[in-house]
């Protein structure tokens, strides 16, 4: 009988992210002692949260013991990050981020299924085995491409209106982060500032100051750029840190010149093994694969962890 582990506590997988984790390059703002960091767990549940580091060392340490599935900081420079309660954090300013979801604009592929039965069900657990369902997400590749070009005219807009300096981000799983670096006046703007510049960005009844007829804006007038408005106008955001692992997917977060959504994402060399829950048709980052329920596969080991943190079937075999 397969073995249904709860997420996160394979130790294959485990070993792995640790392994990542002992040589990763995270990059890191300059002024990471003003900035909070925190983590959540690779099996999920409540963030750890007022973090305060010194050095990408002192981080390091606590990766390795911890092993997380998601690594954040914020957005936010504070006097005492580590203080627990946001008022005696002391803020000095945050930098502005935009998060781009391809679910936002796509309708994705939608499972849930029982992992020891492999059935579709209806409701969050199988009736026949009572064990909790897994959700499986899938989207599409030019779904994927559509967001990053509503990344990309998303940071011209920022350049050319606003004179800003973005950075585009892949998120690690199903979308695009666009982070602006802030000092000075664009560091102080509150919540209602930046819900001006989401509102603009979104064509929400604020007029364009570019010039009609002028490259790109066409797709301006089209509607503007899709983004979540609350990740915007939150001061206190978090921020995932790139270089790290999305502990949804096992892919890094990355900055990006030009789109690619390859297994190349994934940090992860050699073959792997894994032991299907459900039998169908899957898109494993940029390859198609059929799985048949409770029938070992061998894959590539990035394509086989990535399935397994889509909950998809469960890794028994690593090999370098």
């Amino acid at each position: 009988m397969t073995s249904i582990l709860p997420p996160g506590q394979n130790r294959i997988v485990r070993s792995l992210i640790r392994s990542y984790y002992e040589r990763a390059e995270l990059y890191l703002p300059f002024d990471m002692e003003l900035r909070e960091f925190a983590f959540q767990p690779l099996s999920g549940g409540s963030y750890v949260r007022h973090l305060s580091f010194q050095t990408a060392q002192e981080l390091r340490e606590v990766l390795l013991r911890e092993v997380p599935g998601h690594v954040f900081y914020s957005s936010a420079k504070y006097q005492r990050p580590s203080a627990r309660d946001m008022e005696e954090k002391g803020w000095m300013g945050s930098d502005l981020q935009f998060d781009l979801d391809a679910d936002h604009l796509c309708e994705p592929r939608k499972i849930t299924f029982c992992p020891v039965c492999g059935k579709e069900v209806m409701g969050e657990r199988c009736p026949d085995h009572d064990v909790e369902a897994r959700e499986y997400v899938e989207i599409p590749l030019d779904c994927l491409r559509k967001t990053w070009d509503q990344a990309v005219l998303l940071s011209r807009i920022l350049k050319e209106d606003f004179d800003l300096s973005p950075r585009i981000f892949f998120s690690g799983n199903r979308g695009f982060h666009v982070l602006v670096e802030c000092s000075g006046d664009c560091a102080l703007m509150d919540s209602d500032d930046r819900k001006e510049i989401v509102r603009y960005v979104m064509r929400d009844q604020v007029p364009f100051r570019g010039v009609e007829g002028d490259p790109g804006w066409a797709g301006r007038q089209e509607g503007g750029v899709s983004v979540d408005e609350q990740v915007t106008v939150d001061v206190h955001r978090l921020v995932r840190i790139p270089g790290s692992i999305h502990g949804k997917s096992s892919l890094l977060v990355k900055e990006m010149n030009d789109f690619l959504y390859d297994i190349s994402l994934s940090p992860f060399s050699g073959k792997a093994v894994l032991l299907p829950f459900i039998t169908g048709d899957f898109l494993l980052v940029d390859r198609q694969f059929h799985l048949n329920k409770g029938e070992p596969v061998s894959m590539e080991a990035g394509y086989a962890v990535f399935a397994y943190l889509k909950g998809l079937g469960e890794v028994t075999y690593y090999v370098r």
